[in-house]
């Protein structure tokens, strides 16, 4: 068990904005490239789109020479292909402490579902450490998202004894010409509420959609291989794992 494992919950109220895609980039990024060991909780019971990638993943590659040989080199490199576990809303943060006393964790990511009318959901982000909520530059996506980061920092603010430090804000899908003013206005109202903005922000780009096929076409998102370093330049990633790996201390 590493004693120092951050648990992060991976939340926002409005759905589709991205979340789930972005929280496996990540962890994929983090785990095979910049060698840190991760986990992934997924506890959205309608999709389990993590899951499902997952097993996607094992039947691309294992069709693969090509695919095979990269997981083949990737596990004579030493590096483990990180757990992937199903669990309840109510039983996330239960199955996450259980996955950290066994392995030599530093991360380990809650997907929550896109709602959090669902059973469990508050509680399991309030006993977590850190709240990591992706938000969209879009007036919609932002009244809800805006509403869930304030409800949630004003509980963290009365209630000293909680172990949730806090709620990250990461910019995503930012189109830089078309949602610059209001990216731009809400980031204003974010620090006036004395909420705290990622500084990092993912652009606007489909290459987070890309995932693995027999195909020699180019993929990005994968739970079994890390991002081509290729295609990193420009996407954020990068810039986003360093500045977690030190805002988190992982």
């Amino acid at each position: 068990m590493n004693n120092r494992t951050v648990i992060v919950a991976v939340s926002n109220q409005k759905g589709g904005v991205g979340k789930s895609t972005i929280l496996v980039t990540l962890a994929s990024y983090l785990n095979y490239s910049a060698g840190k060991n991760v986990a992934i909780v997924d506890c959205d019971p309608t999709q389990r789109s993590l899951v499902r990638l997952r097993e996607r993943d094992k039947t691309t590659i294992g069709k693969s020479n090509r695919l095979m040989a990269l997981l083949d080199g990737q596990r004579e490199s030493g590096r483990k292909i990180y757990p992937i576990v199903a669990a309840k809303p109510e039983n996330a943060r239960e199955v996450a402490a259980d996955l950290a006393a066994k392995g030599d964790y530093d991360v380990i990511f809650i997907d929550m579902p896109g709602t959090m009318d669902a059973k469990g959901v508050l509680p399991t982000i309030f006993s977590s450490d850190y709240v990591l909520t992706p938000i969209v530059a879009d007036n919609i996506v932002m009244d809800s998202s805006l509403s869930f980061a304030r409800t949630t920092v004003k509980v963290i603010r009365s209630n000293n004894g909680l172990p949730l430090k806090d709620v990250l804000l990461l910019w995503i899908k930012v189109k830089h010409r078309s949602n610059s003013d209001v990216l731009s206005r809400f980031s204003e109202k974010l620090g006036e509420l004395g909420m705290t903005v990622l500084k990092t922000v993912i652009p606007d780009t489909c290459r987070y959609d890309k995932e693995i096929s027999e195909s020699v076409k180019p993929y990005f998102r994968c739970s079994l291989l890390p991002p081509p370093a290729q295609y990193l330049k420009g996407s954020g990633l990068k810039e986003l794992a360093e500045e977690l790996i030190i805002k988190l201390n992982i």
